[in-house]
């Protein structure tokens, strides 16, 4: 046996512990398995325990609404998890270990980047349980799911060590099922999604001023891309509407305000070998936000919140952000009467290339002609928003919308519409859509792979899926 770590007063230690005469916690090893981390890692992302009556280490109720996507990156193994915890909802990232010290032991405790962990999960509990801090001091939920499995370990742990982990249980046979009945199955799946997608927003929102602030959200989200959708929704929920409103025809103030915000004005000292054009223009939006943070009280983010790493150039921050901006400016997508437009353009024979080339074409300041981000330039290029990240914008941010407004009003016609339109999109790529052994054909057969995948293969639902249905009864 080895000391842990010394007894701390009042703290209830797992039964896996026993407390010494010297006043320290030793570990019992009892007979357990060697467990692989990404084990418990499979264990989380598929949903493979009970989730009835789930609770945090210290007794608050748990709702999971989606799991998170896998962190290929630096930072906390899972992104963009939604969770309902003690009935309130919280968006961030998961962090995994087989027991809770591997916190410490990794020194996640001394690294902000892991300040967006909402959820700590373990295995097995050990003497750090219940006590574990991100590096602003702040305490982390916990749950354990060694008393949640609902099956054996050791089970569990064989499956996993000799399955393909990235396969999915009917690929070898996908192809055997009638293209007419994948394809109406997806389709199916795509506009349920979709509408789930648009109630959970109505639901969330339901204290805001409702649609206008909720299409600000999902449009920050969606410029985020995936690993920088929280921190833009954060910003977004921390811009004063009402400051960018008045900002509409000064583009750099508009900057300042966002960029400032988010935390992404670099210091003098990260400016020190910057082109002399980049420092000047830093200094400036330095300048502006210094006025309007003392003007409407506003609380930065911390700039390690975002995520650089392995990003293309034009996914960077700080230029998403100055995009984000751009939409508030004369002319703009949040210029006016945002939904009116939308809805307007509707009656257009191509309504999503009308708010494509008009409401998400304003774009940010000449600076950014030559720079992705603050602290140095590249050459000449158009920093408007692309055309696929402003397709991925009508998808998840104007359909729910816009689909949300047509539930609220009866209007079901016009869903209809508005998923026929996601129809007629192209296809996205992903980690999910690549993992099905053919490719969608369109935006909303894209959607119901996503969804197949979320309700069905990662909860082993085969039984509940046409598709695995079809295979079980083909071979009877």
């Amino acid at each position: 046996m080895a000391s842990e770590k010394q007894i701390l007063p009042g703290r209830a230690y797992p039964r896996y512990y026993w407390i010494d005469d010297t006043g320290f916690a030793l570990t019992v090893h009892e007979p357990q398995p060697k467990v692989p981390e990404a084990l418990v890692q499979d264990l989380w992302r598929h949903q493979r325990f009970a989730k009835d009556h789930l609770t945090t280490v210290d007794g608050r109720p748990v709702k999971i609404l989606d799991p998170g996507e896998p962190n290929t990156d630096r930072g906390p193994d899972l992104l963009n998890a939604v969770l309902h915890i003690d009935g309130v909802e919280w968006r961030g990232a998961v962090e995994i270990h087989v027991q809770s010290g591997g916190w410490y032991a990794h020194q996640h405790h001394k690294d902000e980047v892991y300040n967006s962990v909402v959820l700590h999960v373990s295995l097995y509990p050990d003497v750090w349980t219940g006590g574990l801090c991100r590096a602003d001091t702040t305490t982390i939920p916990e749950i354990t799911l060694a008393d949640k499995l609902r099956q054996p370990l050791r089970s569990l742990l064989h499956h996993f060590l000799t399955s393909d982990g990235n396969k999915l249980p009917c690929a070898s046979q996908w192809k055997q099922v009638p293209e007419s009945l994948r394809q109406d199955y997806t389709l199916r799946l795509g506009r349920q999604r979709l509408v789930e997608k648009a109630r959970r927003m109505g639901a969330r929102y339901q204290a805001e001023p409702f649609l206008k602030n909720l299409l600000f959200y999902e449009v920050a989200r969606a410029l985020g891309y995936s690993r920088n959708t929280d921190p833009m929704l954060l910003l977004a929920q921390r811009i004063p509407l009402h400051a960018a409103h008045q900002l509409r025809e000064d583009a750099v103030a508009l900057d300042a305000l966002f960029l400032g915000t988010a935390g992404l004005i670099p210091s003098p000292d990260e400016l020190t070998e910057a082109p002399s054009s980049t420092q000047a223009y830093a200094y400036l939006l330095r300048r502006t936000f210094a006025q309007l943070s003392g003007k409407h009280n506003i609380q930065q983010l911390d700039s390690n919140s975002w995520q650089f790493f392995r990003l293309r150039p034009a996914n960077f921050p700080p230029l998403r952000v100055a995009q984000l901006a751009a939409l508030f400016q004369s002319g703009g997508l949040f210029d006016g009467d945002t939904l009116g437009r939308l809805a307007e353009d509707l009656a257009c024979e191509r309504p999503v290339s009308a708010w494509e080339e008009t409401l998400l074409a304003t774009g940010p300041p000449s600076f950014w002609n030559h720079h992705f981000t603050l602290t140095s330039s590249t050459s000449k290029r158009s920093p408007a928003i692309g055309a696929t990240r402003r397709k991925s914008i009508v998808s998840n941010a104007f359909v729910p919308v816009l689909i949300l407004h047509a539930e609220q009003e009866g209007l079901l016609p016009l869903r209809a519409e508005l998923l026929s339109l996601v129809d007629a999109l192209p296809p996205e790529s992903d980690s999910v859509t690549r993992q099905f052994p053919s490719a969608p054909k369109t935006r909303l057969q894209s959607q119901g792979y996503h969804q197949l995948y979320r309700t069905k293969c990662t909860l082993g639902g085969c039984l509940s899926c046409q598709i695995g249905k079809h295979l079980i009864s083909e071979g009877e």
